[in-house]
Order: C-alpha cells, then structure tokens, then sequence
C-alpha cells in the first residue's frame, strides 16, 4: 500500500501489547477499588478507555480479572521487576525481593481477595481455579527457597508477616520476615 504525502496513516496498535497495558493498569483499579467496588463501566473510566473497547479485548469483568490474576502471579510481577530482567537466584535476595514486590500492593491485593471470596463456602473457595493457581504459583517460589516440604509453613509466614506489618504500621520489618522464612532452610537472610 503506497501512501502519497500529507495523507494520514492508518494506526497500526500491536494487539497484543495493548491488552496487556490494560491488564497492567486494572490491576491498579482492583487494587483501589476492590473486585466489586466497580462495573465495567467504572472500569473503563479509571483505565482512560470507552466501555466498548474494553469490552473489545475482555468480555466480561471475569475475564479481565482472570487476566490481572494471572498477570501478578507471573515471576516477574511476584517479584516486581522488569519483564525481561532476570530473577533473583540468591535464596535471601529472592525472599526479600517477594516481600518487597508483595508488600507494594498488600493492602490491595487484600481487598480485593476479600471481595473475591465474600459469601462463598469453603467448598467454593478450594475449588475455585483462580485461588489454586495462586497457591501453586507461591508455593513454587517458596519450594525454590526453602525446599517442599517448609514451603507451606513458609506461605504462612509470608501472608502473616505481611498481615503484621500491614496491621502495626510497618513496624515489623521486610527483614524480619525474610528472616522467619529463611530459618525454614537453614539459610540466613544476608
């Protein structure tokens, strides 16, 4: 296709990267407003988009969530960097960079687990997909840590190190949980 001068190109929008920069920015709007604090709508609003082209890459509030679900358990979110940068190998530096990454977004993450499992049985919530995914994500980061048989006790302390620090103003340290974790293994958190 030949384009003679002063006439406009048509927008090339790499699909692909577009949705993904929407996953981004909702996983913020969850965050701010909960998983029921918002319909698609609101949604759109806060992502600066219309209803219909949010609707044109996700078809439902489900769907989206899904997605943002399965964008903050990818390692690179879990552990807060960069999509093509490397992962912490050292065991002390990769506990302490998943605290730090979860911590960022702990107070949110929390609402919108709340809201996520409000008014559902416990039957519901272990078989609910998106909650064993998550589990299975952590306890494979742990497992690398502090091998698979403290990678549960590990996933404990992690969530209630967090739940403590969130709960007494910071006052209990990325550390200090680091540390309680690290213990499992023998490691030192250094």
């Amino acid at each position: 296709m030949d384009f003679k001068r002063g006439e406009i190109m048509p927008k090339i929008v790499d699909r692909e990267a577009y949705r993904n920069e929407l996953i981004t920015k909702a996983v913020d709007v969850f965050s701010e407003h909960g998983l029921n604090g918002l319909g698609m709508r609101g949604i759109a609003e806060a992502l600066g988009v219309s209803k219909s082209a949010l609707y044109h890459y996700f078809s439902s509030k489900e769907e989206l969530f899904t997605a943002c679900t399965e964008f903050v358990l990818e390692p690179h979110s879990l552990y807060g960097v960069e999509r093509n940068s490397a992962l912490p190998e050292d065991k002390g530096q990769a506990i302490t960079q998943l605290i730090k990454a979860l911590d960022s977004r702990f107070r949110g993450e929390m609402t919108v687990l709340l809201d996520y499992v409000k008014n559902r049985d416990s039957q519901d919530i272990a078989n609910d997909r998106l909650l064993k995914m998550a589990d299975s994500k952590f306890l494979a980061e742990l497992h690398k840590i502090v091998g698979k048989e403290n990678a549960n006790q590990a996933y404990a302390l992690l969530l209630g190190g967090l739940m403590t620090r969130l709960l007494n103003g910071n006052q209990t340290t990325i550390e200090e949980i680091a540390s309680w974790i690290l213990q499992l293994s023998g490691s030192d958190a250094s």
